[in-house]
């Protein structure tokens, strides 16, 4: 089992396929993998501030990770073992990002207005987060970006907050430990980038940041001989397809077309066609929205153990 610290190989703010390894991994093998928080370790007190001047990036990546015999146009399984925070706490704040990710416009600007900067720290203890000293969360911990680079031909530079086909900064609370995400693969040896762990995110992740925390992440990659459009992830209950929004396609057609993938999933894989399994997403189908990017479609594996395996 190999390990890997940003402390060793620093940090990567875009899944670039142009970058060395900084590490190469054998078909099933199993790497823990340190990385630091979506503010690149600037926020651990109150009194803290997140600085765009000394560090401009946000959404910090460790990687690229060399999967060998990894193809292009095959495709790469990452099941997620186990997340732990580093530090013990976590922390959720705004920043000039947080006002036009809210937002949509740089409304508050306009207005000389702008959202405060205190940082809330969050204690992580006995399995809860302390958003304060009377109000616990549960602490379900998440990796927020898990992609490959993209090829270069098709998506020339991919930063490590966007999402796509690639997955990337996708901040789906299902990527946590127990599911397996399965990534299409774009260059040689895939290529895979991990970042930005959560100690805890709801739907839509709405004020732009999670409890962000520094945290270690173990997990096992493995490759996979079936081609995929968009990133799949399997829990022991459910499997979904992920789309996100990309120049110019909405939400909207975002989730139709993570749809529509998991439908044609299920024609492939089980005894039913297109037009059928797209129906029976529409009684029992599920969305889940991560950041306000990447929708994620899903139906829960009972309702297809009915079904003849193909």
């Amino acid at each position: 089992m190999k390990r890997i610290s940003f402390r060793d190989v620093g940090l990567k703010y875009v899944l670039s396929p142009f970058d060395p390894p900084v590490v190469q991994i054998d078909p099933g093998e199993t790497v823990v993998i340190e990385v630091e928080d979506a503010a690149s370790g600037q926020i651990r007190r109150k009194t803290d501030r997140r600085d765009r001047r000394s560090v401009p990036f946000g959404n910090p990546v460790v990687g690229p990770i060399y999967i060998k015999g990894a193809k292009r146009g095959s495709s790469i399984s990452v099941s997620i073992i186990e997340i732990k925070p580093s530090i013990g706490q976590g922390t959720t704040y705004f920043s000039e990002f947080n006002e036009e990710y809210v937002l949509g416009a740089p409304i508050l600007k306009f207005l000389g207005e702008k959202f405060p900067r205190e940082p809330k720290i969050c204690k992580i203890q006995n399995g809860q987060v302390y958003f304060s000293d009377e109000l616990l969360l549960p602490y379900r911990p998440m990796i927020g970006t898990l992609g490959v680079a993209p090829h270069p031909e098709e998506e020339a530079f991919s930063s490590s907050v966007l999402p796509g086909r690639h997955g990337g900064n996708m901040d789906l609370p299902d990527v946590c430990s127990g599911s397996t995400v399965f990534l299409p693969v774009f260059n040689e040896g895939a290529l895979l980038y991990i970042g930005d762990a959560h100690a805890v995110q709801g739907d839509g992740e709405i004020s732009g940041t999670a409890v962000e925390m520094p945290a270690e992440v173990k997990v096992k990659v493995d490759v996979k001989d079936e081609p995929l459009g968009w990133p799949m992830i399997e829990n022991k209950d459910e499997v979904m397809f992920v789309s996100t929004t990309r120049n110019g396609v909405s939400l909207e057609n975002a989730i139709r077309t993570a749809f529509l993938e998991l439908a044609l999933w299920i024609e492939e894989k089980f005894d039913l066609n297109r037009f059928d399994a797209l129906m029976l997403c529409s009684q029992i189908g599920k969305i889940r929205i991560g950041n306000l990017w990447t929708a994620a479609a899903k139906i829960e594996k009972k309702y297809l153990e009915a079904l003849t395996v193909r």
